[in-house]
């Protein structure tokens, strides 16, 4: 239950105090204590701590109400509110300026007396709501180390609180205008900072930069000023210390820039280190062409020509030195074929990858009628990307299919697509002979095998063509497969 407001009345006539004291008791106030001078009432409310203080003008002693008030303000954060039966100008001004809480001129009625003491409690408890406020505002302030400051528009009179001072190097007694802060500023951000000021103040609209100030004595620092309109002409902000982030921030700038430099530097080496490398490539390749070609046809030419002079130790001898010149060739065709795919510019369009499937399956079909074969093909296969390349990316991956698939008594193999995470995803699946997956980081590797050459022939190279191809359409490509049960290849096309 609240306990009643406690009333200490300052009156020297008896009976107005007594009086007094039980219209208080009617409206449920608590009156302990009825003072008739200054000094008495001074020592009442340091011992009894009331909530208000109803305070006649006239009282005995050497000091009269308004003193006692002015008194107890400075001393006692407690409500006073005047009783007199005088209202001279004088007075009323004397009074005023101690800031009462209410003035009731005698005689009053119980009403005005009650609705005197109910406004009078309402504003303390607004007053202290606002300086609690003030209060945690401060501590925030202090905490994020930042100041405040107000403008007058009319006057250009600045009032900064010591924090902004000290963080625009200013002394705290001296009076700030507008001119000063300006002329603080970076000569070289000084007239756009200005500029800007001037145009928010014009209309009074909401201003905010970041800028240097250079102050005598000390380092110079980057401030910022969120400010804007609160009433009439007068302008309020929140002044905070930058300085550290913008010399990060220029840290920053300056290392992404040298970063940049030496990016471009080392990019611009590396494409034409790439250029050289392909070029010698494809041209040691090319050179290597033509000795090749002369080692398989003098080796044929050999064995057509000279049938008699060769033992079968002989025959055999020159027919692995043909193979070994055509394995070569097949080789050195293949390293051209990797070399020009990074040298073919792409030309995107609407590709049908079923229907290149299909013809490459027919090929495969051809080539070997007399195998028991099923490839199934999904429909309507389509991506955005380079039909050269594409062909070129299932051409080896369906050939690889059929080439390690050629054990099994059907041959079977699966090109389709399925959706991942909103991603079309491409696959070309087979039943052949299969690979182990502790040695997949080698499949794309250039003349990486999983499997002997004498068990299936091939170059090696079949598989970083595809990656090179999917990698130029800004795609994936990953597998999965167990030995014995077949392999499964996807990929993406993100062209």
């Amino acid at each position: 239950m609240n306990q009643p407001a406690r009333i200490l009345v300052v009156e020297d006539e008896s009976i107005v105090a007594f009086n007094l004291q039980q219209r208080l008791s009617m409206l449920g106030y608590d009156v302990p204590a009825i003072a008739v001078s200054g000094q008495e009432s001074i020592d009442l409310v340091s011992q009894m701590r009331p909530d208000l203080v109803l305070m006649d003008i006239h009282i005995q002693g050497d000091m009269d109400g308004i003193e006692v008030a002015a008194k107890l303000r400075e001393t006692h954060a407690v409500p006073v509110i005047y009783l007199t039966a005088y209202s001279e100008d004088s007075t009323l001004e004397r009074a005023r300026r101690t800031r009462p809480y209410g003035y009731l001129l005698k005689p009053f009625s119980e009403r005005e007396l009650h609705a005197t003491i109910q406004m009078a409690f309402e504003r303390q408890r607004l007053e202290n709501e606002l300086n609690d406020s003030r209060r945690l505002l401060q501590q925030a302030l202090d905490a994020a180390s930042l100041g405040v400051m107000e403008l007058d528009k009319n006057t250009t009179t600045i009032t900064p609180s010591p924090r902004t001072a000290d963080l625009i190097g200013w002394p705290h007694d001296q009076p700030l205008t507008l001119p000063d802060l300006l002329a603080r500023v970076d000569a070289t951000e000084r007239d756009a900072i200005a500029a800007k000021l001037h145009h928010c103040l014009k209309d009074l609209r909401h201003f905010s930069e970041e800028f240097r100030v250079l102050a005598e004595g000390s380092t110079p620092r980057w401030i910022k000023i969120d400010a804007g309109h609160v009433s009439d002409q007068r302008v309020t902000g929140v002044v905070q210390d930058v300085s550290e982030r913008k010399q990060s921030e220029l840290r920053l700038k300056t290392l992404n820039e040298s970063l940049e430099h030496l990016v471009t530097a080392r990019t611009d080496q590396l494409h034409q280190s790439l250029k050289e490398l392909e070029a010698f490539s494809y041209s040691v390749a090319h050179d290597l062409r033509a000795p090749v070609r002369a080692i398989i046809g003098l080796s044929e030419m050999l064995l057509q020509t000279q049938p008699t002079r060769f033992d079968q130790d002989g025959i055999d001898l020159v027919q692995r030195i043909a193979a070994t010149g055509q394995r070569m060739r097949a080789l050195i065709d293949a390293l051209l074929h990797m070399a020009r795919l990074n040298q073919v510019p792409m030309q995107l369009r609407l590709v049908d990858i079923s229907g290149i499937a299909g013809e490459i399956a027919s090929q495969l079909m051809e080539s070997e009628p007399q195998r028991v074969a099923e490839i199934r093909i999904s429909p309507k296969l389509e991506a955005m990307a380079d039909p050269t390349l594409v062909r070129a990316l299932l051409d080896n991956l369906m050939r690889n299919a059929w080439k390690f698939s050629a054990h099994s008594k059907i041959t079977r193999i699966d090109v389709g697509a399925k959706t991942l995470g909103g991603e079309t995803v491409f696959f070309v699946r087979d039943n052949g002979c299969g690979f182990d997956m502790a040695s997949a980081d080698r499949l794309f590797g250039p003349f990486q095998r999983l499997h002997r050459e004498d068990e299936y022939i091939g170059t090696g190279i079949g598989l970083t063509i595809v990656q090179r191809i999917v990698m130029r359409h800004g795609g994936r490509v990953w597998a999965f497969s167990e030995p014995g049960l077949g392999a499964a290849f996807h990929f993406t096309l993100s062209a």
